[in-house]
């Protein structure tokens, strides 16, 4: 690595970190709170307030038309350039746009929930619901916008703050309101007043940002900035307008043709990509910006882009396949046998995940960051158009296995595409090498931690603990039998270790360990 590109791979891993630190704490306050609001709620009055956000969610789906994106992706590439003017300018741009189409969003909303009240969910009390939500979409715009701003000037720490505060804020007065008598609209209240909240501390870290900026002149007007905004993301819009439909079409269907207990099954399951999106999400985000400054220089991309692929392999492995190995004592311990089928699930569900070494995480950024947003809808699209017969296929045929092989044929379908796209594109593609190695390492690691807690029948909690130690200790050494990782791979994890704050002393000798050990 160049000195260049080293710093702006410090700053991405600096980033990640904060993300991640971020998403694990706000993850665990806002789970306790729901828990207690689901529990003062009861089922009927839960299922009332899931009811009325049904309806804000599709205006959430449709009023984004890929402006974070857009925003993300220009600030960062104008920032490296060094154009403090038009970074002004795309600022205001975005803000405007978004506050245009939200209050738009929101009026409308408004003005619909009486009829979808009274003629949709024949429930009359939801109209008060439906408008005391449709005020959220205002706050969910700018908390949206804001995250965009924050990671394209690289501010992941006030991301990680806007994250956090919104979830302490819901997970207190949710339960709150609840409690003291008010019921379903407590919920309600308690669920639409941290989301504007946190769009007002989204707007003071905008002004943050950009109140230092210089004035000099700007190379693009407030027109040509919006006419830059709008062309690059709404093929992005599109894209998450179509993705975004397909879990709506599965629920659908698995109500038609699958009985309660089995989506009930299913729902548990779901849960556990959370463990994943540790990984994939503060990666995804954080390279984003990244490959955004690097336009055109495809050799430091695609040294960028192996090593993106490569690290959230090695993290995002180890995970699912040691949660597919001890599946049947993770759903024991937290559920006993309420939900007899979710381990089976489970195990299925994880497959899902192992596109992540195909660059699951890392293509749609890179093909975004190059402005081929046109490539990533064409990937979902082509996505849409298989899982749909798929889906119909397969979920009536097999329930809620036809329908977890349809994710893990779609998501296939998607990344395979995607990848195709970068190296067709680019000329670079991932580490197959690598790749193979790490997936024998994790078969293995799978194989012999599930087998072995059949043959040895012990307290389901001493087998998770064991088992969990079994994998990494099996990873470890896979690592270094098949050296999986190059001298080089090492040398530059040593350098960006000191990126890894107070865990820099753990990441160096566990390096110098496997070094040694190679």
């Amino acid at each position: 690595m160049n000195e260049n590109i080293e710093d702006m791979v410090r700053t991405t891993t600096r980033g990640s970190l904060m993300i991640l630190t971020g998403q694990i704490s706000s993850t665990i306050v806002l789970a306790i709170g729901m828990l207690f609001v689901a529990k003062l709620l009861g089922p009927s009055n839960y299922g009332s307030f899931n009811k009325a956000q049904s309806v804000v969610q599709i205006a959430f789906l449709v009023m984004n038309l890929g402006i974070s994106s857009a925003m993300t992706k220009f600030l960062a590439l104008y920032r490296y350039e060094n154009k403090p003017g038009t970074l002004k300018i795309l600022v205001e741009t975005g803000l405007i746009l978004n506050l245009i189409v939200s209050i738009l969003l929101t009026a409308i909303v408004y003005s619909i929930s009486g009829y979808v009240a009274n003629n949709v969910f024949n429930e009359p009390e939801q109209q008060q619901y439906i408008r005391y939500l449709s005020i959220s979409i205002v706050g969910q715009a700018i908390m949206t916008y804001s995250f965009g701003v924050t990671v394209g000037f690289e501010r992941m720490d006030l991301r990680s703050i806007q994250s956090f505060a919104y979830s302490v804020l819901k997970s207190i007065l949710s339960p709150i309101l609840v409690f003291i008598g008010y019921g379903t609209l407590g919920a309600i209240i308690g669920h639409t007043s941290p989301i504007l909240i946190s769009g007002l501390l989204g707007l003071v870290f905008i002004w943050l940002i950009y109140k230092p900026l210089s004035t000099e002149e700007p190379d693009i007007s407030h027109y040509e900035a919006a006419r830059m905004i709008l062309s690059y993301g709404f093929p992005l819009y599109l894209t998450v307008l179509l993705s975004g439909s397909l879990p709506h079409l599965y629920t659908t269907l698995l109500g038609m043709w699958v009985p309660n207990e089995s989506i009930g099954n299913y729902s548990v399951t779901r849960n556990f990509g959370v463990l994943l999106s540790f990984v994939t999400i503060p990666i995804g985000t954080s390279i984003f910006p990244l490959f955004s400054k690097l336009e055109e220089n495809h050799e430091e991309l695609g040294f960028l882009y192996k090593n993106a692929v490569k690290y959230s392999t090695l993290f995002g492995y180890p995970i699912s396949f040691t949660i597919m190995a001890l599946s049947d004592q993770i759903i024991h311990v937290l559920f006993q046998d309420q939900y007899i089928y979710a381990a089976h699930f489970l195990r299925v569900y994880m497959l899902t995940f192992i596109y992540i070494g195909f660059g699951m995480v890392c293509n749609s950024p890179l093909l975004n960051s190059q402005k081929r947003t046109d490539l990533t809808f064409r990937a979902t699209l082509v996505r849409f158009a298989i899982a749909i017969p798929t889906s119909l296929v397969l979920i009536h045929r097999m329930g809620v296995i036809g329908l977890l092989i349809t994710l893990i044929i779609g998501r296939g379908v998607n990344t395979l595409f995607n990848l195709f796209s970068v190296r067709r594109i680019f000329g670079f593609g991932i580490d197959t090498m690598f790749l193979a190695k790490n997936l024998v390492i994790s078969v293995t690691s799978f194989g012999v931690v599930y087998f072995a807690f059949k043959i040895l029948i012990l307290n389901p909690w001493v087998e998770i603990i064991a088992g969990g130690f079994l994998s990494v200790i099996i990873y470890l050494g896979g690592f270094v039998v098949l050296q999986a990782f190059s001298k080089q791979d090492y040398v530059n994890l040593r350098r960006l270790s000191d990126s890894f704050g107070p865990l820099k002393p753990l990441v160096r000798r566990l390096v110098d360990i496997l070094v040694r050990l190679s």
